[in-house]
């Protein structure tokens, strides 16, 4: 089976993590203050992803190709911005993320490598019908909603451990990060990166 071209990695780094972010993780609405500033330009991506993807759509439609590049690396970046930060929300990291598009040497990454020239037309109608491209992915939609409760309450576990031992234990660790990672994956195909449907995976 061929590995999947989108994909969240990020360094378990043997489990250390900063104590005081762990308590701002337990009084949640601490840490979300701390992440306003993403907040903020996030809303203002996706408004600009949304936008750019049904353009995008119609481009495909039309022409059967690729995105332009510009418009896939915004795309691709603005879904990596937003892994980032939920990296850091869910203590999966302990450096804030950084206000870029596409930063280099941060340990939570986002990569998107298909470079396949060719796109789907029906794919492309789809998403110009959004719709219709919504419901063919409802099945990951239905199932992201239950992952995402899940990921949520390991993680805030994960706060508590961090607070006591200043560690993370690597199963919840990894869980989160897949539950971002399947997310990620069904909004890079329902953005058009690729028009290779997401696997039903947190691998």
């Amino acid at each position: 089976m061929e590995p999947y071209p989108a994909n969240f990695d990020v360094d378990y780094a043997e489990g250390t993590r900063n104590q005081w972010l762990g308590a701002a993780g337990v009084f949640w609405y601490f840490k979300q203050l701390l992440l306003i500033p993403h907040g903020i330009i996030l809303f203002f991506l996706w408004i600009g992803a949304a936008f750019g993807a049904w353009f995008g759509y119609i481009f495909v439609l039309i022409t059967g190709k690729r995105l332009p590049d510009g418009l896939h690396n915004f795309l691709s970046g603005t879904i990596g911005w937003n892994t980032r930060t939920y990296a850091w929300q869910f203590s999966l990291v302990d450096e804030y993320p950084p206000f870029e598009l596409e930063p280099s040497g941060y340990p939570a990454e986002w990569t998107e490598s298909d470079d396949n020239p060719e796109r789907n037309r029906l794919l492309g109608l789809a998403g110009v019908l959004f719709p219709i491209k919504l419901l063919l992915a409802l099945p990951h939609l239905i199932i992201l909603s239950v992952l995402g409760v899940a990921g949520f309450l390991a993680a805030w576990v994960g706060f508590w451990i961090i607070v006591f031992t200043g560690t993370l234990p690597e199963g919840i660790h990894t869980f989160v990060a897949g539950v971002i990672q399947w997310g990620s994956r069904t909004g890079a195909w329902l953005l058009g990166l690729t028009d290779t449907y997401p696997p039903f995976t947190l691998e």
